[in-house]
């Protein structure tokens, strides 16, 4: 009864760790037309729902006058935004809109990417979009870098040491381009592959239990 306990255990841990070492560096790219409301990581082992205060909405085609590169998005729209014909998230007197990402287990996150945010023509404000996790928790607030109608994108990008999550809320905060309202468009999240320690551990937990299982059957 023992050793098959044992022999369980091992094995577990060792697939474990086949699975672990297996996942890689993702980013949910939601530049890419394709890209729906929902999806997968990791061999179908966690899924993600995306929800919103409104319509979401991924159909306005990039228009930047150039992309930017070694990002891993693949720019064909301008990512999610709320409306039905709008593709930002936006904040104005009737409300601050948003948008959640739901996964069924957590995840490390370590990258936030945002089109649209815009730094006013006189330089007197700009747009700021923020991510926040599990019910209220600022992980990030990216500021706009590029002018308003000078053709740029308004990308901005943050990276960051990996984070767990369940949940991440998009916002756009009140501050502006002085065009409109703050508004801004979600354009992707990079996910951070499994630790390598956590990976480590369940190894040589896995290895330890194979030897003592050889070890009980020599002896008996």
């Amino acid at each position: 009864m023992i050793g098959k306990n044992m022999m369980a255990g091992a094995v577990a841990g060792l697939a474990l760790v086949a699975a672990a070492s297996s996942a890689s560096a993702y980013v949910i790219d939601f530049t890419d037309a394709s890209t729906g409301t929902s999806g997968s990581l990791f061999q179908g082992s966690v899924s993600w729902q995306l929800t919103a205060s409104g319509i979401l909405n991924n159909s306005q085609a990039f228009d930047g006058t150039s992309a930017p590169s070694g990002t891993g998005l693949s720019f064909e729209t301008d990512g999610y935004g709320v409306g039905r014909n709008d593709d930002e998230i936006t904040n104005s007197p009737k409300g601050q809109e948003w948008i959640e990402i739901t996964f069924s287990a957590p995840v490390l996150i370590n990258a936030v990417y945002f089109l649209d945010l815009f730094v006013a023509p006189d330089h007197s404000s700009y747009e700021v979009g923020q991510a926040t996790i599990n019910g209220g928790n600022p992980i990030v607030s990216l500021a706009a870098t590029e002018i308003a109608r000078t053709g740029a994108p308004g990308f901005v990008a943050a990276n960051f040491a990996p984070v767990y999550a369940s949940v991440i809320r998009f916002t756009i905060l009140s501050s502006n381009d002085t065009f409109g309202y703050a508004d801004g468009a979600l354009a992707g999240i990079g996910i951070a592959p499994v630790p390598v320690p956590a990976a480590g551990a369940l190894l040589l937990g896995g290895l330890a239990g194979l030897g003592a299982l050889r070890r009980r059957r020599k002896s008996a």
